[in-house]
């Protein structure tokens, strides 16, 4: 399969109801509008509910201030980042709304060059909004920059920086930290360690180092008071989510957010992804294509994690170049690094009945031999055995195309809708076989990002009678993962045979259970 440019390729037309004629770029910056307009009116809402309630507030926090300074310094930061936050969120959502306006009085190529500085300019400025404020925000920033295929290219430029390139604690601070978690002095514990960070992330900064026997490590270390910064965000992160959930479709807000905001804060245990890390390290032991990095155990505690280094890339810099170079040699290495991953993922979430769920491209990371390498198993979820063998059951389903079959495995695993039926799960189970095969049927082509938007418009129309109001909270983070996955597969493009030779691997894991 030849590799399309940007512009995708030409002559498909969704075929199914709901979308009319041709679903061009103006189609899909309208419903990107209307996102903003929701989410401004959102804002405007708990803007007006906040002046009303200022004098209530202006009161709490002078009762506050005469409380202690602990107290007071803890509300003044949380009202600051609150501020910081609204202000910039604002400005966003009323550019793209003003931009709406103007472009009625100009030319479309005008108003084309004036939307792409409308994006540079926006990406610049939440890349700055998310270095400033750090903590969870941060890692939001990371999760949006994993998804090429819906976001616009500067927003995946610019946020792409945070992966691995969040301000980096002083080394003094982070060594300090060590000495104080591992109870002895730097030298006695490392017979070298890099001042130069290898990456500064949203919750630590990870060091290169070497062992008194030689050995390379790589030494993760948490930020100081990252608890403290994540307990505000998260508290505002819900709090805007409550305020949006109006005008947002029906969906099971509360499991959303519980579980977002669980996996945040098991990030902060290191002790919980040492055990978790030492066992994808080991299913994956005897793989020559697939690494997970080795802990040292008495190296590591509560808030330091060392592991054994391993070299590599990061894999979006690779499928770059790659990508560039074009040619049968480089789109089967496109193809084969991509199905490598998709076969990491799959044999974690079957097999092992636990998956790395933070799939951005600074945590996987790739060699020119095709080697993968997965990174960070803080945010991992782990797979109760009931459930594990629903999900088993629900992937041979979907490898049968057998819709009631998935409907009656999705319900088993919590999935509900409106009406509390059955016939609403197989209505969505149907709809997602459907989208499959409009694919297939054009002979495996991957669909362009605009193309992506009227599919997913389709989808939602077809449900929206009977939405779905209520996830299993492991969905949630496998939604995220597959979604980040198939954003890489869409931008990318690697031929299909990817997702046939990872059929064999899902019926061996099947065959497992």
């Amino acid at each position: 399969m030849a590799f399309h440019d940007a512009a995708g390729p030409r002559g498909y037309r969704p075929r199914s109801p709901g979308v009319q004629g041709e679903f061009d770029v103006r189609s899909a910056i309208k419903l990107w509008l209307e996102v903003a307009n929701a989410v401004l009116t959102a804002i405007e809402t708990v803007a007006w509910e906040a002046r009303d309630a200022a004098a209530e507030v202006q009161g709490v926090f002078s009762q506050l201030l005469q409380g202690t300074r602990g107290e007071a310094a803890g509300w003044q930061t949380k009202l600051g980042r609150l501020t910081t936050a609204a202000l910039t969120l604002g400005r966003v959502v009323a550019s793209y709304r003003l931009h709406t306006t103007k472009a009625a009085f100009m030319s479309r190529a005008s108003a084309a060059r004036a939307l792409e500085q409308l994006h540079d300019d926006t990406a610049r400025r939440l890349h700055e909004l998310c270095v400033r404020q750090g903590g969870a925000l941060l890692k939001v920033g990371q999760i949006l920059s994993s998804r090429p295929d819906l976001l616009p290219q500067p927003f995946v430029r610019e946020l792409s920086k945070l992966q691995d390139a969040a301000p980096p604690v002083p080394v003094a601070e982070i060594m300090r930290t060590v000495e104080a978690e591992l109870g002895l002095p730097l030298e006695e514990l490392f017979a070298a360690f890099e001042s130069e960070p290898l990456a500064a992330a949203s919750i630590g900064q990870v060091h290169r180092a070497t062992l008194h026997d030689g050995r390379e490590v790589a030494v993760k270390v948490q930020r100081p008071r990252i608890a403290e910064l994540v307990a505000i965000d998260l508290e505002l992160l819900e709090l805007f989510l409550k305020a949006l959930g109006e005008s947002l479709p029906p969906v099971d807000l509360d499991t959303i957010v519980r579980e977002t905001k669980a996996m945040i804060w098991a990030e902060l245990d290191y002790a919980r992804e040492a055990v978790l890390t030492q066992r994808a390290a080991d299913f994956f032991a005897g793989d020559p294509h697939i690494k997970v990095p080795s802990v040292i155990t008495e190296r590591s505690s509560a808030r330091v994690l060392t592991t054994t280094f391993m070299p590599g890339e990061k894999i979006t810099n690779l499928l770059d170049r790659l990508f560039a170079r074009g040619g049968a040699e480089a789109r089967a290495g496109v193809t084969d690094l991509l199905a490598r991953v998709l076969e990491a993922y799959v044999r974690q979430t079957l097999d092992l009945g636990l998956f790395q769920a933070d799939p951005h491209p600074g945590n996987l990371l790739a060699r020119e031999d095709g080697t993968l390498v997965l990174l960070d198993f803080g945010c991992a979820k782990e797979l109760a055995p009931e459930k594990l063998r629903v999900l088993v059951d629900l992937a041979k389903a979907f490898v049968a195309k057998d819709a009631p079959g998935m409907a009656l495995y999705l319900q088993q695993l919590g999935f509900a809708t409106r009406s509390g039926t059955l016939a609403g799960i197989h209505t969505y189970a149907q709809t997602v076989l459907d989208e499959i095969g409009v694919v297939q049927a054009r002979g495996g082509d991957w669909p362009t990002q605009v193309e992506v938007l009227a599919q997913l418009t389709t989808m939602t129309r077809t449900i929206e009678n009977d939405p779905v109001v209520r996830l299993p909270e492991e969905f949630v983070m496998l939604g995220r993962v597959f979604g980040v996955l198939s954003g890489l597969f869409l931008h990318y493009r690697p031929d299909v045979s990817a997702a046939a030779r990872i059929l064999p691997i899902v019926l061996m894991a099947l065959a497992k259970h």
